[in-house]
């Protein structure tokens, strides 16, 4: 006779309350590996979140969970509101990855602290791989000179402002630029003191813009400005604090170089290649107005 049987016949009731705890733990044990093997199906480091919140969903009231690394902030969320929030950190050897913020609607206790630390477990490895991946993407993203977004970046980012702007019934609006006068800089000065210009250019213009904008290089002196929640007054102030801006710098003062802007704002039914058609035809406007200033189409 097996222990199991044992119990049956002495307590059936302890028997009960035994297996329903066994049942309990056996289906937490399955949970687990379950999620250990979702968490190993992406390299995604969003959607890894998303899995793992799904996962703590399903037992703890957590709404939203916010990683914190030194590559930049990632966050999954059900959309609904918390008042409550802990953070716990994520090593790997004692080495800190980054910090993982739990957000619930009810109060957070020791011992949800610690279950949760049990799942974060889970998380570690896949996250470590999704985060080395992820910095190999914005490697080949970046314009290596500048730093800035390269035009892979710009038509991954221009997608999904379209989905978003659709979806939210919101404006955008596209600037393309290039330099003044670069070409002759490159010709008569030589490609570093170029590369010089181009660098205080993104410089400048990062000043001028908010921390949602993004700025893009396509390559040469060709660059491009997303201009996030705004319509054409807004471009119309940046044009100015560019343009402003330029005037005010001794190393394009020097070599007499200035920026000409076209501008473009997304309306229904654009689609990415109308947007940047409208937004190339207001540059050559610019361009053929005399250079150094903005043009609308």
């Amino acid at each position: 006779m097996d222990y199991i049987s044992h119990l049956d016949a002495l307590n059936s009731e302890a028997n009960a309350n035994i297996l329903a705890s066994w049942s309990n733990y056996s289906n937490l044990n399955r949970e687990t590996d379950s999620l250990v093997e979702q968490l190993q199906t992406t390299l995604d480091v969003e959607q890894l979140l998303s899995i793992y919140l799904s996962a703590i969903t399903s037992h703890y009231k957590i709404n939203s969970v916010e990683l914190d690394t030194f590559h930049g902030k990632f966050k999954s969320s059900n959309g609904q509101s918390s008042s409550q929030t802990m953070t716990l950190p994520i090593r790997i050897n004692d080495r800190l990855m980054g910090r993982i913020s739990y957000f619930s609607e009810k109060p957070i206790t020791d011992i949800l602290m610690s279950s949760l630390t049990g799942y974060q477990k889970k998380l570690i490895y896949p996250l470590r791989n999704a985060l080395a991946f992820w910095q190999l993407q914005q490697m080949a993203l970046k314009d290596p000179l500048t730093g800035i977004g390269n035009r892979s970046m710009y038509e991954d980012a221009i997608e999904r402002k379209f989905q978003h702007a659709e979806r939210f019934n919101e404006e955008f609006v596209l600037m393309l630029l290039d330099l003044d006068n670069f070409k002759n800089v490159n010709d008569t000065h030589g490609h570093l003191q170029g590369d010089d210009i181009l660098t205080s250019f993104v410089q400048l213009v990062e000043e001028c813009l908010r921390g949602t904008d993004q700025v893009f290089r396509f390559g040469g002196d060709e660059f491009a400005i997303l201009l996030e929640k705004e319509g054409l007054n807004g471009a119309h102030i940046v044009a100015a604090r560019i343009n402003h801006a330029i005037s005010q710098s001794p190393i394009f003062n020097k070599f007499n170089v200035s920026t000409s802007i076209g501008c473009a704002c997304f309306t229904k039914n654009d689609t990415p290649k109308d947007l940047f058609a409208r937004a190339d035809k207001a540059l050559y406007a610019a361009k053929d107005a005399g250079k150094n200033c903005m043009k609308i189409a």
